[in-house]
């Protein structure tokens, strides 16, 4: 009897092997942060160089004295692509507007004056573009909830929208399990005035 409980007292106190126990235990843990830091790295670079990008992008057009021409305006594409390296397609739309309103305060609000659109426009019609009715909408229904701050009548300003296709690195199922991201879409909605008049596109005749 003294004999076993020496055995198991001196088994007990045993330590050899107890790194390798720990590291089994810890080694998932491990390679899920490893993972997580990898993706979640990834998705916010992909969100900050393409707001940087869509950022560059409005403020190269708002500095156009002349109507663009529409090679210049294709040609924003391969701008947008070049500041937005990393393989995920990012597509872009720009519309320019202007405040219509005669009466009242003559301000564009969510409860007065209207939009008039001067152009919508997606560099290799890689999104639909705006029709006057559906840019309304960005006025809001409340003080707070308006996309585009309050006009004056005859003011003008356009807007660049941007898209990205975020594709996780990892097989979908597995960042979606393990870390909780899935493949989806960020955009970014920059309004922006235009340092002259207003913008206007070629072969539109809503500016004339």
């Amino acid at each position: 009897m003294r004999n076993f409980k020496h055995r198991l007292v001196t088994f007990l106190r045993d330590e050899d092997g107890l790194i390798l126990v720990e590291g089994l235990l810890m080694l998932p843990l491990v390679i899920w942060a490893l993972v997580a830091m990898f993706i979640y790295w990834d998705v916010f670079r992909t969100i900050n160089v393409t707001q940087k990008a869509a950022y560059s992008v409005a403020d190269l057009l708002s500095r156009q004295r002349d109507t663009i021409p529409l090679v210049f305006a294709n040609g924003l594409q391969n701008v947008l692509d070049f500041l937005t390296p990393g393989g995920h397609p990012v597509k872009m739309r720009i519309t320019s507007l202007e405040c219509t309103s005669t009466t009242g305060l003559k301000v564009c609000d969510f409860s007065s004056g209207s939009y008039k659109l001067l152009f919508s426009f997606s560099p290799g019609n890689k999104v639909t573009q705006l029709t006057q009715t559906q840019i309304q909408a960005w006025k809001g229904t409340t003080a707070t909830n308006g996309k585009i701050a309050k006009l004056n009548n005859g003011e003008s300003v356009f807007v660049v929208e941007t898209t990205v296709d975020f594709k996780a690195q990892l097989p979908t199922v597995l960042a979606g399990l393990l870390i909780g991201v899935e493949d989806q879409t960020f955009g970014e909605f920059i309004v922006t005035r235009p340092r002259h008049r207003r913008l206007c596109l070629e072969g539109t005749t809503t500016c004339s």
